[in-house]
């Protein structure tokens, strides 16, 4: 259930409020291009330091695709979320309150006020590319996501097991 945990704090950039809203003002009305995001300030930050839950461990594909299938509503239902701008510009997903204790994200090292940056190394400001790490995780050996707390920055990143080994081609 650790690694549903992770994914489901990489979605939660889809959160409880509206995505169209407050992302869709800060680009003017016009959508970016699909993995396209404003860049991340530059600044040097520390590494936070742990706090009470894990960073890092194994997450069972099955478990995994049970909460794939499920869809990224439910598993967003979990979490309340809203956007963190710099200066309006859109930066991130950042926690506002765990909803369900209960929940997968129960064990995981995120505290309200982490900032979800990014999932697998792509941004997740928009619905459309929500969507698609969503999908992407099916076939996915790991999930990484990058989050800020504070002025400090960490990594959650969970390994999938069994991991997907690339089909061998054969020539014709």
């Amino acid at each position: 259930m650790r690694a549903v945990l992770c994914m489901i704090l990489l979605a939660a950039c889809g959160p409880k409020v509206d995505p169209k809203g407050p992302v869709d003002e800060d680009l003017g009305g016009q959508a970016s291009p699909q993995g396209s995001a404003a860049p991340i300030e530059t600044a040097v930050r520390a590494e936070a330091p742990p706090g009470k839950g894990e960073r890092s461990g194994t997450i069972l594909r099955a478990k995994l695709l049970t909460v794939l299938d499920s869809g990224p509503g439910v598993f967003l239902s979990q979490l309340d979320v809203t956007p963190k701008k710099d200066g309006g510009r859109f930066i991130g997903w950042q926690l506002v309150q765990i909803v369900d204790h209960a929940g997968s994200l129960h064990d995981v090292d995120v505290v309200p006020g982490d900032v979800l940056l990014a999932v697998n190394g792509k941004p997740i400001a928009r619905p459309e590319q929500l969507q698609t790490i969503w999908d992407s995780l099916r076939t996915a050996n790991t999930i990484t996501a990058q989050l800020w707390r504070g002025n400090a920055k960490f990594e959650l990143q969970f390994a999938i097991d069994p991991p997907v080994t690339p089909a061998l081609t054969t020539k014709p």
